[in-house]
Formats: C-alpha cells, structure tokens, sequence
C-alpha cells in the first residue's frame, strides 16, 4: 500500500459536498454497489450512529463475489452529514476513531478499505462534487 493511501486510512478525509442528504445517500447506493477489489464487492449498510435527517453513519462491509456471501464484519465506516439542505460533510474518519464493534480484522492491512476510499472519492470527482488535481490511481 502506498504511504498516501496510509495517511488516507490514519488521518481520515472529510469534504464538503454540494447536495443534499437524501441525494447522497442516494448516490452511496447507487455506486457503492459496482466498486470492486481483489474479487470483493461493496455495500453500505447503517450502523446505530444514525440520525434521521441530519447525520447518518454507514458501515462499509465487504462482498466475496466467489460466492456472493457478505464478509461478516465491516471493514471501516463513512460518515453523512447535513450542513444545510444544499450541503452534506462526507467524512471517512480515521482508522483509529473506528473501533466499534464488529470492526473486520479481515483486511488488517486497510487494502480493501482504502481501495473503497479511493473509489469513492474518484466517483466524486467524475460527478463534479469535489475537486482535485485528477483522478486518483487504483490501489
């Protein structure tokens, strides 16, 4: 793993996007889905940080595509939330700050959670809700 996609894990993202609540979680659900890595799949799923309508935090489990089972503990979490009706924080806390219960040790090494933070922040980018220098390489 590169020593970006280190400080990505250890220091966590948050950036500011122009749209509301229920379209980025809207989005979440719709692209989360076709990331991939390593012959795993994504979903998203609620964890019991959630807010209604204000702040909502999500658990990033894995998929086996071998055989569509879902890997039994997440491997890191997203944080949704609402600024204002115009403005949603999209935050990836810090690995460190994300010792809940059923946290994976499955991906030790942080591989598979940073190749999702890289997909998700280059889908931002493509949709023109953050802006960066380029898309940022798979890992």
């Amino acid at each position: 793993m590169s020593s970006f996609s280190m400080v990505l894990l250890e220091e966590g993202v948050e950036v500011e996007l122009p749209t509301s609540l229920s379209d980025a979680l809207g989005l979440l659900d719709q692209v989360v889905p076709t990331f991939s890595c390593n012959n795993y799949g994504y979903q998203i799923g609620t964890i019991n940080r959630a807010q209604l309508g204000s702040n909502w935090g999500l658990s990033v489990a894995l998929i086996d595509k071998t055989n569509n089972q879902t890997v039994d503990e997440p491997v890191g979490c997203v944080e949704l939330e609402k600024v204002d009706e115009c403005r949603v924080n999209f935050k990836v806390p810090p690995r460190s700050q994300q010792e809940f219960p059923g946290m994976s040790k499955f991906d030790w090494d942080g591989k598979l959670y940073g190749s999702f933070i890289y997909q998700m922040l280059n889908t931002l980018y493509d949709r023109q809700l953050i802006d960066l220098p380029g898309r940022l390489p798979q890992v």
